[in-house]
């Protein structure tokens, strides 16, 4: 007998929604999309019928009612992810929560604990996390492809033009909790604490903060971890499309060129070692979406959380800590 999809409802009519998330879903092996909702009967039901979703509410709670949907996934803005998680948890949904899930520790702390009460998975959605390249780095790594890796340089950047950009645009609301650290700077922080297995003991930031839109349109990070190794991560929103980390160490150093959106295109790791020639390896184009739908799936039914997917907090912990740093212009402390 075949085993039954997990059945997401997707909360809210968010773009990233419409278009990566539910095709990956419906490239997936275990889910399916079970249902969508918005605010608003009119603009559920139209995205409901383009998508060819079976159903559609008109209020998230009537989602979280819904009883043939398993788990939400959610692509609200920012400041809005605590009393969704919360809720969904609260209605016995597991719970796929876009990135990142909190700026605070303390709120992703409070939507860990709802969601172990109820016995229902938290997931943080960094997608990246679930493509086969960032698999084959970790081989290259353990097997001293670098050395000893030292030091990790990670930018993500693409333009919005808060002079020009929809003062709709979620991205530039700051009681949302838009900037480039929370949309794309988040995943250079990610990418860092998953590269040395660890968490940085400090931090130190600098912002450009739109005067208009009040949100950081450019941010520069440095992270420490332990006695010798460091992150450098940037973001921003006044820079042509780049996504891109480095590994560097005694021996070497590991590019990965489009590592966070490859999107159709294969993976490609660049591997530099002194006195030798450089090459390049690919890893087949991959679904990433689909990828961590089905790692969400098969983590619910394992009743834990699997690796390499994490619940936020300690993600939000750092984030926390960065903007902190930007406002006052001093490192900050994390052990």
């Amino acid at each position: 007998m075949a085993e039954r999809r997990l059945r997401i409802g997707i909360m809210g009519t968010a773009r990233i929604a419409r278009t990566l998330f539910i095709p990956g879903v419906r490239a997936s092996e275990l889910g399916e999309v079970r249902a969508v909702a918005s605010r608003g009967a009119q603009r559920a039901q139209a995205m409901a019928s383009e998508l060819e979703i079976p159903r559609a509410h008109a209020s998230y709670e009537a989602l979280l009612d819904d009883p043939e949907v398993d788990a939400v996934y959610i692509p609200l803005p920012n400041s809005l992810h605590p009393e969704w998680t919360i809720a969904a948890a609260r209605a016995g949904k597991h719970v796929l929560c876009e990135k990142p899930v909190a700026s605070r520790a303390e709120d992703a702390q409070r939507m860990a604990r709802a969601c172990r009460g109820a016995g229902v998975i938290l997931m943080e959605a960094f997608m990246w996390r679930h493509h086969p390249q960032h698999a084959r780095v970790r081989e290259l790594l353990r097997s001293g492809a670098i050395g000893e890796p030292t030091f990790l340089r990670s930018t993500f950047s693409y333009v919005i033009n808060p002079s020009v950009e929809s003062k709709r645009n979620v991205r530039l609301q700051s009681a949302l909790e838009g900037g480039s650290l929370m949309d794309v700077g988040c995943y250079g922080v990610n990418v860092a604490r998953w590269a040395f297995e660890s968490e940085p003991v400090a931090v130190a930031a600098q912002q450009v903060i739109d005067p208009e839109a009040g949100v950081d349109v450019a941010f520069l990070g440095a992270l420490r971890f332990g006695e010798r190794l460091l992150a450098a991560i940037d973001s921003s929103f006044m820079r042509s499309f780049t996504n891109t980390y480095s590994l560097e160490g005694f021996e070497g150093r590991l590019h990965v060129e489009k590592a966070f959106r490859p999107d159709a295109d294969p993976g490609r790791i660049h591997i530099e070692r002194p006195g030798s020639d450089s090459k390049v390896e690919e890893t087949p184009p991959s679904n990433q979406f689909a990828n961590e739908v089905d790692h969400f799936a098969r983590s619910i039914a394992a009743g834990q959380l699997l690796p390499p997917a994490e619940d936020g907090v300690a993600q939000a912990r750092v984030i926390e800590a960065l903007y902190a740093s930007a406002a006052s212009a001093q490192a900050i402390a994390l052990a």
